[in-house]
């Protein structure tokens, strides 16, 4: 199960609180706005015209969090194939700021991938800077501002510079 980059159209309403992370107050707003997504958070995934529409959970160890509908630009024969492809490691190694201020130095910081939720690049310097939002545990959802571009993320989960820290993927993944 590897991660992947699609444009989320409207809506990615959560049902708990009915928010929607792509509105029109996005600067780049063409009706989408890229995500790197993981497959292990997709539940329900159907085609769509514009590619496919599946529930989606940013907190899936957190029993209650309520399932987001999306519907974005990769079809399920994508979908699928992203969640039967096998990574080179269990985690990575990404550049994080201290207390999500650019303007601070990085440390780097290993993460399992299979906890990322999501990567969002909505943020004032999308070339240099994407937010990583991950799980680590139940409750503990943690944002962090990561000094890469969001495709540079998914490169390194595909294949790049990584680390073997972690030799299995967390309990509450199984």
């Amino acid at each position: 199960m590897i991660l992947f980059i699609a444009k989320v159209f409207k809506p990615w309403v959560d049902e708990r609180d009915s928010s929607n992370r792509v509105s029109m107050i996005d600067d780049s707003f063409e009706g989408h706005r890229d995500f790197v997504l993981n497959p292990y958070f997709i539940t329900d995934l159907i085609s769509h015209t514009k590619g496919s529409t599946f529930k989606y959970s940013d907190n899936i160890g957190d029993r209650r969090e309520k399932w987001s509908q999306i519907i974005c630009d990769k079809s399920v024969a994508e979908i699928t194939t992203f969640a039967d492809t096998t990574p080179h490691s269990v985690a990575i190694t990404l550049p994080i700021h201290k207390n999500n201020n650019p303007e601070k130095a990085t440390v780097d910081t290993t993460i399992a991938w299979a906890t990322i939720a999501y990567v969002d690049r909505y943020n004032p310097d999308p070339e240099n800077h994407c937010w990583v939002i991950y799980d680590r545990g139940s409750f503990r959802r943690v944002e962090v501002l990561c000094h890469l571009a969001l495709e540079d993320v998914v490169d390194l989960v595909r294949g790049g510079t990584t680390t073997t820290t972690f030799s299995t993927v967390p309990d509450f993944f199984d």
